[in-house]
């Protein structure tokens, strides 16, 4: 019987969040105990207790960045990030904060095989927490940072091909492999009969309801959607749902709107998902975004602005429509757009679902990383 690798994956994020890397690490656990005896090194948001293949590190009680944590800096922490990455082969990193970048710099310090998967542009999810005055300063300085971090790494996965190229010009030199992600278009699927699900989360059968699937922070930038949602007419036929949790100064606001509802954590998105009639997805940097993949699994005509690999996968006209980031009137020029046109709405939906059962899926993406990093690093 052939021996299993000894993997430690290490992230910025754990549950009771709800995110897209999440989601990857838990697919990645789940399609993996064959070849890889998979540990966990995670922040403790829960008051969760070590066990034998998760080890929690202590979070700051006085720092929070769109609604996370980070680690706390502390002997503690560290001597536990040491200890962890001697005990294993690979050191598998999901970005993109200090836990990682300690695991990166301990990993490649005790020779260690390190790979790193980028879910998110750090550089440019940092640069929208700074005042104006000081944007061009950050977002230097968090990519010099990152990139410094990547060429210590002997692998970096990313999940698009213009990614890669965008990173080589910025001077990454460690081997960059593309792994796209998937979505489990089994759970994520297309029901017939909304009524059902409305019924059974409390939300109006008959109105017409515009979601969105995510953190409620400035990346994000919700704000845009709210304001667009607000322009369009015939409010009381029409829903906002904010399917998530994060700012909580944004998160009144949208609670204070006559027809906004806000869930917070849910695990159960695929029904939040069911109940919608439009997704929007107003983020100012994406890599995949996976919500976006499981709103078109479901169905959903969606409307994203063209950031990240959405620029791709949709295609305008076909099973999505674009608007320019922080332009609220444009979005609610395309929203208007949909809910003029229902014969549109079903053929962006459908086409969506086509995309999404063709090309994307979690078996696919996974397989071909546990095939990555045999190959590259044990055969």
């Amino acid at each position: 019987m052939e021996k299993k690798i000894k993997v430690l994956i290490v992230a910025d994020t754990y549950h009771p969040k709800v995110d897209g890397t999440l989601k990857f690490m838990d697919e990645f656990i789940k399609r993996s105990p064959r070849e890889f005896e998979v540990s966990l090194l995670v922040p403790n948001y829960n008051n969760y207790n070590d066990s034998k293949n998760k080890c929690f590190l202590d979070v700051s009680k006085m720092i929070s960045l769109s609604n996370y944590a980070p680690i706390k800096l502390s002997f503690k922490n560290i001597r536990k990030i040491k200890n962890k990455i001697k005990e294993h082969e690979l050191v598998f990193v999901q970005g993109p904060a200090l836990t990682s970048f300690l695991a990166i710099y301990y990993g490649r310090k005790y020779n260690k095989k390190v790979v790193t998967y980028v879910h998110v542009i750090l550089w440019e999810l940092y640069e929208k927490f700074f005042p104006q005055y000081m944007k061009k300063f950050s977002f230097s300085i968090f990519r010099e940072i990152t990139i410094k971090f990547y060429n210590y790494c002997d692998l970096v996965l990313v999940p698009y091909h213009d990614l890669r190229k965008q990173l080589k010009e910025k001077d990454v030199s460690s081997q960059i492999k593309i792994a796209r992600l998937g979505v489990d278009i089994d759970q994520f699927n297309v029901i017939k009969k909304k009524e059902i699900i409305r019924e059974k989360l409390h939300l109006p059968k008959k109105k017409i309801i515009i979601g969105y699937v995510g953190r409620v922070s400035v990346e994000k930038n919700v704000h845009t959607l709210m304001e667009a949602f607000k322009k369009l007419p015939n409010q009381e036929k029409l829903r906002l749902l904010i399917v998530g949790d994060g700012d909580k100064e944004l998160i009144s606001e949208l609670k204070d709107m006559k027809n906004c509802h806000v869930t917070g954590f849910v695990d159960n998105v695929d029904e939040y998902l069911h109940s919608m009639d439009i997704f929007v997805m107003p983020s100012l940097t994406e890599t995949t975004s996976l919500a976006t993949l499981e709103a078109m699994s479901t169905g959903l005509p969606v409307i994203a602005t063209k950031v990240g690999f959405m620029k791709n996968y949709i295609v305008k006209d076909y099973n999505g429509e674009f608007f320019p980031k922080e332009n609220p009137n444009y979005l609610t020029v395309k929203l208007q757009k949909l809910l003029d046109n229902p014969e549109l709405m079903e053929k962006l939906g459908t086409n969506a679902r086509k995309t999404m059962a063709y090309s994307f899926s979690w078996e696919r993406s996974i397989n071909r990383i546990k095939r990555i990093l045999k190959e590259e690093f044990y055969n």
